[in-house]
Parts: structure tokens; sequence; C-alpha cells
């Protein structure tokens, strides 16, 4: 037997078959994705310039800036603002934290901390609460 189906919203039953589909498909899951931060209270200066793990998790009031990339099971806390040009791959970020122009990868960073610009935290950096990286910092 077979049988049809009219979908609510074509873009639920898009082909992926080229890279021209895979980039259509990742751009809608990004629209999806930045669409349930913002209602969430997220903050987004440039939301078509952010880009969030279906796997991260943000906290309330956080801003993030154009060229945020949230990756894997990072955890951000609340108040904290992220951006411009910053890629956070399975780090935990505290609470009212800023970070720019900076990459960290399974970094832990503490409460109220500073980070960047241009600071580069390598897996197991760990920021305490009230850090200062400053520009160009490495861990």
């Amino acid at each position: 037997m077979v049988a049809t189906l009219e979908a609510d919203d074509p873009t639920e039953v898009m082909g992926v078959n080229d890279r021209v589909q895979l980039a259509s498909a990742e751009r809608e899951l990004r629209r999806r994705t930045n669409l349930r931060w913002l209602r969430r209270g997220v903050t987004m200066i440039d939301p078509d310039r952010t880009y969030i793990d279906t796997t991260v998790h943000i906290g309330a009031d956080v801003t993030l800036f154009p060229g945020s990339l949230l990756q894997g099971r990072t955890v951000i806390g609340e108040g904290s603002e992220i951006g411009p040009d910053v890629r956070l791959i399975d780090c935990v970020v505290g609470r009212r934290c800023h970070i720019e122009n900076s990459v960290a990868r399974r970094a832990e960073i503490g409460d109220d901390a500073h980070v960047g610009p241009y600071a580069s935290l390598a897996p197991g950096s760990h920021l305490m609460a009230g850090q200062v990286t400053g520009p160009f910092y490495t861990a």
C-alpha cells in the first residue's frame, strides 16, 4: 500500500543530495535553533552570523555577537557576552563572562572572567572566577 502525506512545512521533508542542498538544510536548522534561543531570552546581534549546535545550552540574558560559533556540549552561563568572532567547542563558561575574538576547546571558564581578545584556550584549560586573560593569551 502506498499513501501520500502533505507536509505542513516543506523544509521538514527536503532532500539532501549535494553540497548546495546540504547548505540549505543546515541554514534551516540554524534558523530554527536560533529562533528557539531567541524565544528563551538570548540576544543575538546578528542571528544570520551566529552558529549554535543543537547540543549547546545557553543561560538567560546571554548576548551573542556576530561570528559566535558554539559547538559540541558547550554551556554558557547566564548574563555572559560572547563575541564577536568566538569559537567555543565543548566548553563550560560561567555566569557574567565576557569572551571576545577567541577560541577555546574543552576549557572551563569561571564566573565573571574576561577572555581575549585573541586568546586561545587549549583542552583542559581552566580560568578561575574573575580571571582576566588580556590580548593574545595562550593557555
